[in-house]
């Protein structure tokens, strides 16, 4: 077998003795990819694929070149190639290779050791009992839609000129579809189920169906209730969807652009004090966990919003250069083909100790958002938040029947100042990055319906 760390290490050795700084990325990865529709198997897909990256940075100008062909040929053609890359790039004065920095050997257990033996067999098992799941809730359901399952084999061998060699490996395995239900009237609705997780006996596929199940039939037959300024408690994919634009403007690159609403509140009050933001890229368990990050910087845990106050963003080593501040580990690489970008790991919101229930029974009068539709969209930039909406009216803490053809429109700024409960049910979810987030209740929310 392929010592694939001694080889990035033989690359750098190369390519740096002729005076640059060198950094050389492999990474070996699996998939499987199936599809179900009406119990049957539509798409079933497995692929294998290795790669080769080089970064070389000739006095902050920088070459990046990849192969897929490991012969002698191919990979000194590709680091000569990044090499001639950056004598003709631009030169940037922030960019170089990260300072070494000592990686801890934690266990973050994001390895599951049986996932490349389980059988297809298994898997395509495990997603008809999703589909099933879904159909079996209520006759109302008339189709699970968009019912995949997918999982990935990832192994990652990072080394450059500076000194750093390191090397891991992470499972991811998720399952999601679509639930849609038709009422009486021939209305229809559809709602999402899915579940993730860096181990495949944790994939549950009865609570993933009946997920997607219940949430459908609980909004079929909605109607729009009256324009007013209530409470609105989210469901956790809405709450992700939210979380990840604010992700976005907790970006040093991003705020280094004049991109974001929060420009220039460090160490301000700019949220309730139920409201406290982390990024760890080192959260046991967390589906994007790892040791070290895309150029090989030690993976941290980042409190970004603490109780409300702005204390941190989130920095790779180019965006920390520029502000004289330390990268948080944030660096991230989709493969060998991609140079780093800053961007989030398992980014999520601190959890309270309340269930969904006991936030519901709190709100005298509100929407319990079960599902979005992008009308103006989250713009992190200006702040702007505006959605369609479906889900269930409460009054006096009671749920008491459907809301659909709805909007919500707040601010991100309101909304952080207006967060007023937070649950005990954090959840991540991986539609929209790795996003973390409990039940949330947010109250002065422009609920547009009726006039």
């Amino acid at each position: 077998m392929t010592d694939y760390l001694a080889l990035a290490q033989s690359v750098v050795q190369q390519a740096a003795d002729h005076g640059v700084e060198v950094e050389a990325i492999i990474t070996h990865d699996a998939e499987t990819q199936i599809k179900v529709s009406g119990g049957e198997v539509e798409q079933l897909s497995q692929a294998s694929s290795r790669g080769l990256g080089v970064r070389v940075i000739d006095g902050g100008r920088t070459g990046y070149a990849y192969t897929s062909d490991f012969s002698a040929d191919s990979i000194e053609r590709t680091w000569r190639a990044a090499r001639d890359l950056a004598r003709v790039a631009t030169a940037d004065e922030y960019r170089a290779l990260p300072e070494l920095t000592p990686i801890s050997d934690e266990d973050l257990e994001i390895w599951d050791a049986r996932l490349p033996d389980v059988p297809a067999t298994d898997k395509i098992d495990l997603l008809k009992r999703v589909e099933r799941a879904t159909l079996d809730y209520d006759p109302r359901i008339i189709l699970a839609d968009f019912c995949n399952y997918g999982d990935s084999i990832n192994h990652v061998y990072l080394a450059n000129s500076r000194g750093f060699a390191g090397q891991y490996g992470r499972t991811t395995v998720f399952s999601y579809l679509m639930g849609i239900a038709r009422g009486e009237d021939g209305g229809m609705v559809n709602a999402f189920g899915m579940g993730a997780s860096n181990f495949f006996d944790e994939l549950d596929p009865v609570a993933i169906g009946r997920e997607a199940g219940e949430k459908a039939i609980s909004i079929l037959g909605g109607k729009p209730v009256e324009t007013q300024t209530a409470t609105i408690v989210l469901d956790h994919v809405v709450g992700a969807e939210i979380l990840s634009a604010l992700a976005q403007a907790l970006s040093a690159g991003d705020w280094q652009r004049k991109r974001s609403f929060l420009l220039d509140r460090l160490g301000q009050q700019v949220g309730s004090d139920m409201v406290t933001l982390m990024d760890n890229g080192r959260l046991k368990r967390g589906i994007a966990s790892a040791p070290f990050d895309g150029e090989g910087v030690a993976t941290s845990a980042t409190r970004l919003i603490d109780e409300g106050v702005l204390q941190n963003l989130m920095y790779d080593s180019y965006s920390a250069s520029k502000d004289g501040k330390t990268s948080s580990g944030n660096a991230q690489r989709a493969g060998h083909r991609s140079l780093p970008r800053l961007g989030p790991s398992n980014f999520y919101m601190q959890p309270g100790h309340l269930t969904r229930d006991e936030i519901i029974k709190g709100v005298d009068r509100g929407l319990y958002v079960i599902s979005v539709m992008q009308t103006g969209g989250i713009d992190p930039i200006s702040g702007d938040c505006s959605m369609g909406a479906n889900g269930l009216w409460i009054e006096n803490g009671e749920i008491v029947g459907p809301v659909g053809g709805v909007t919500i429109a707040t601010t991100l700024n309101d909304f952080l100042q207006n967060v007023s409960q937070v649950g005990g049910d954090l959840r991540f979810i991986p539609m929209f990055g790795v996003i973390g987030v409990p039940t949330l209740r947010i109250d002065n929310v422009t609920i547009g319906g009726t006039k």
